[in-house]
């Protein structure tokens, strides 16, 4: 089996005592979940899920490194990723989503995230992170 790893993050924003979340609908494949990628050659996961964010969604974020779930799946026949996801206040508000890896980025009120998510590990992610 080959091992990958992937980090990103649940990023938050409150405006007028409503919380949003930022979720990101995938170019090729599709589906609605968090902005993450692949970590590359001596990258921590917090510098991977910082740069990750900021690539896929313009944004500026302060993580919160003590709210960390993990998630693993199967993309591909003798490949199994783990993905780290982070909590996240963001810093800066205007989307600017990634063109050439990314359809949709949209903030989302709270109560509308889990039926936007397409997967249930996506969905159990951002419970757990919500229940910290």
């Amino acid at each position: 089996m080959k091992k990958e790893k992937s980090c990103g993050a649940v990023i938050f924003r409150k405006i007028q005592n409503k919380y949003q979340y930022v979720v990101i609908q995938q170019r090729y494949s599709l589906h609605y979940g968090f902005p993450k990628g692949h970590v590359e050659l001596d990258e921590s996961e917090l510098m991977t899920a910082y740069r990750e964010v900021k690539e896929e969604t313009g944004l500026d974020v302060e993580i919160f490194d003590h709210i960390r779930e993990k998630t693993q799946y199967s993309p591909r026949p003798g490949i199994i990723k783990d993905v780290i996801y982070f909590l996240a206040k963001a810093k800066s508000h205007i989307i600017t989503k990634q063109d050439k890896e990314i359809e949709a980025a949209m903030w989302v009120d709270e109560s509308d995230v889990l039926d936007t998510l397409t997967y249930p590990s996506d969905k159990r992610i951002f419970k757990s992170v919500l229940n910290q």
